[in-house]
């Protein structure tokens, strides 16, 4: 059997032009942290393993420690991803889908960026910090980490809804064409910001609450939600959310469930590579990512099912988001 995969793992691993999407690397604060680069000793999702496993869009988070001086630090692994990628001209920090296409089309690697957690954004006012970030490429806004901020409930707490301020943030983040992510989030949170959205939402490392009772997982209730918004649920290899053997079977099946309550279109990647996670027997690092196409093609997901995982999924909610803003870039 597992001579077979291997072999079905070599045949689905995506040939040159082809999108492969990882919703959350946590690759910018090992860079930061160790004082490494993208080929550096280590990394689950350094430029090696990506190639290696066909992810070709990777989306590059800035995580702000709970400890940490959150906007100074914010800016700090921006800084540092920013000399990484000025230094490596196969790598592009792009800021729309459209650009994300042509940079894989040219046969390079095409770098979304997200803020894990709008506590990032640092006492005071927000707004000019959001706006910078933008500027310097921001796509992606996660509006909680662990716990929960002035802005919206956290899972990590059991938090309640969005504040006050919270919707003004939300509303800022649509009309700059920003994608809102709810993994970590309460379920309050989702299921308002989900729930009214014009635009699709995404929950960028999140699993099922069916199969792994975890206060990070998504309920059938919010699985629905996200994918009636024209959403997306990026797969979390953690081994803690997996639950069951914590193996590459068991992320199947959370996809497996996924797609049962909100279709398969509701289904991405979002490893949460670097992120300093269990990683699951058989994955222990994106270039193992083959095996996993390989896996659900097992179970009968279909060609064209398995390229809305691996990336065009993920790439319909951004453009709709994209095509919706109403700020000027």
């Amino acid at each position: 059997m597992l001579a077979t995969l291997a072999l079905a793992a070599a045949s689905l691993a995506a040939p040159p032009g082809v999108l492969q999407v990882d919703l959350h690397l946590d690759t910018p604060h090992q860079l930061h942290a160790r004082g490494v680069g993208l080929d550096g000793a280590g990394l689950e999702a350094g430029l090696a393993q990506l190639r290696a496993g066909g992810t070709n869009v990777p989306v590059m988070v800035l995580w702000p420690p709970r400890a940490a001086d959150h906007w100074p630090h914010v800016q700090a692994v921006l800084a540092r991803l920013e000399r990484e990628l000025d230094a490596r001209d196969e790598l592009a920090l792009v800021r729309d889908p459209a650009a994300a296409r042509r940079v894989v089309a040219d046969g390079g690697v095409a770098v979304v960026l997200a803020l894990e957690g709008a506590h990032g954004l640092g006492e005071g006012p927000w707004e000019p910090r959001l706006d910078a970030l933008h500027a310097r490429g921001l796509s992606m806004l996660g509006l909680t980490w662990s716990m929960s901020n002035r802005f919206a409930g956290s899972s990590g707490d059991g938090g309640g809804g969005l504040t006050a301020e919270g919707r003004r943030l939300v509303s800022r983040a649509r009309a700059l064409g920003l994608l809102l992510d709810l993994s970590h989030a309460s379920r309050a949170t989702t299921l308002e910001v989900c729930g009214d959205s014009p635009v699709p939402v995404v929950a960028s490392h999140s699993g099922a609450l069916a199969l792994q009772d975890h206060p990070r997982n998504l309920s059938d209730e919010e699985i629905r939600c996200i994918a009636a918004s024209g959403g997306v649920i990026g797969l979390n290899f953690h081994a803690p959310f997996l639950g069951g053997g914590a193996d590459l079977a068991r992320v199947a099946d959370h996809a497996d469930h996924l797609a049962e309550i909100g279709g398969k279109g509701v289904v991405a990647l979002g490893s949460d590579f670097d992120g300093m996670i269990r990683t699951p027997a058989g994955l222990p690092d994106a270039s193992h990512l083959p095996a996993l196409w390989a896996e659900l093609a097992r179970r009968g997901w279909t060609e064209a099912e398995l390229a809305g995982v691996r990336g065009e999924n993920f790439m319909r909610a951004w453009a709709a988001a994209w095509a919706a803003r109403s700020a000027s870039p």
